[in-house]
């Protein structure tokens, strides 16, 4: 009888510890979709550097271009200037502004960006840490698991030949 009780104990428990494991099993499962879903934002973010390295490039086109400009009203300041020039002048002058301005908000846009990215890396290395430590431990209570099963078996074994 006391054998018994200990038999249906020990099943419970198994029991338990199977629902544990299916429990850490899910978990698991969660952080590794997690994980999949920022491995695709690394590859966005590879895209986003790629564009701001374009956007760099016409910057500095844009900037070369400014000074040829330049040149070109200082030149032209030294001939003499019709009121068309001065009023081209103003009008590229504006231009330039708004498209500095422009270049401004997209490096301000690009450092916030590499902000975010940074901030999703130490969450990614953290998913990454919490699934290796998940895994470690669904494999400790999988030992367990089977250990206790023998122990089960063994009992039922000795259960079975007291009987008889």
């Amino acid at each position: 009888e006391q054998m018994k009780n200990k038999l249906d104990s020990t099943k419970q428990h198994l029991e338990e510890k199977t629902a544990q494991i299916s429990v850490q099993q899910q978990l698991t499962d969660k952080i590794t979709s997690m994980k999949a879903r920022i491995e695709a934002y690394a590859n966005k973010k590879e895209a986003v550097s790629y564009l701001s390295e374009h956007v760099t490039i016409k910057h500095e086109m844009h900037v070369n271009k400014l000074e040829s400009v330049k040149e070109d009203m200082e030149t032209s300041e030294t001939e003499g200037k019709t009121e068309e020039e001065s009023e081209r002048y103003k009008r590229m002058k504006a231009g330039l502004i708004d498209h500095t301005e422009r270049v401004e908000a997209l490096k301000a846009m690009m450092k916030e960006n590499e902000e975010n990215f940074k901030k999703r890396e130490q969450v990614k290395l953290m998913l990454e840490k919490q699934v290796l430590l998940g895994e470690k431990r669904a494999a400790e209570q999988t030992r367990i698991t089977e250990a206790r099963e023998k122990l089960l078996a063994l009992k039922m074994r000795e259960l079975g030949t007291s009987e008889s």
